[in-house]
């Protein structure tokens, strides 16, 4: 079992928030349940778009460009997170990331409360900016900063996002997801 000072706060922004495919990981979690903070908004500027023959959400290393990206703010026990992680394929796909994230419309205080008891760092006092992590592709080809940037992911029915259970096992012929990404 995790000590209430084993959690962190996680951002996402793409399949992982409520009704999207992957969100069914938050939410039917067998350990500590996450503790759901609240809608969220990156403090930054990020470039979001979606890419791959599969459709994925991509939050670009290029803090700065784009626009400030809508996401969801859970705190998460540290098996979670590996859960996530292994999801996200951290630290070889996706890497997680402290970002700041504004809370826009706090829901809990569980989170807030027990980060602020482990005298987490993380918390800007009095303010509803709060260091988190957020999983952000470093090594990724330049042109997807072409691509449209969204400030709010949701999926979409023409370009639907296509879930690893339902996705090729081995993939066309000398395709890497990472490579051509």
């Amino acid at each position: 079992m995790s000590s209430q000072c084993d959690l962190s706060p996680i951002f996402v922004y793409g399949t992982l928030k409520q009704g999207q495919p992957n969100h069914y990981l938050l939410s039917n979690y067998a350990g500590t349940q996450p503790c759901f903070l609240g809608k969220a908004l990156t403090t930054d500027h990020w470039p979001l778009v979606i890419s791959s023959p599969y459709h994925i959400p991509l939050l670009l290393d290029k803090r700065g460009t784009g626009k400030r990206v809508f996401g969801e703010l859970y705190v998460v026990d540290a098996m979670l997170l590996k859960t996530l992680d292994d999801l996200e394929g951290h630290p070889y796909y996706y890497t997680r990331v402290s970002i700041f994230v504004e809370l826009l419309d706090p829901r809990a205080s569980c989170g807030v409360n027990t980060l602020s008891s482990c005298n987490d760092h993380r918390l800007v006092p009095d303010s509803r900016i709060i260091a988190c992590e957020a999983y952000i592709l470093f090594n990724f080809k330049k042109d997807l900063l072409n691509l449209e940037y969204l400030e709010d992911y949701t999926d979409n029915q023409s370009r639907p996002y296509i879930p690893c259970k339902d996705r090729p096992t081995d993939g066309p012929s000398g395709y890497s997801l990472v490579k051509d990404i």
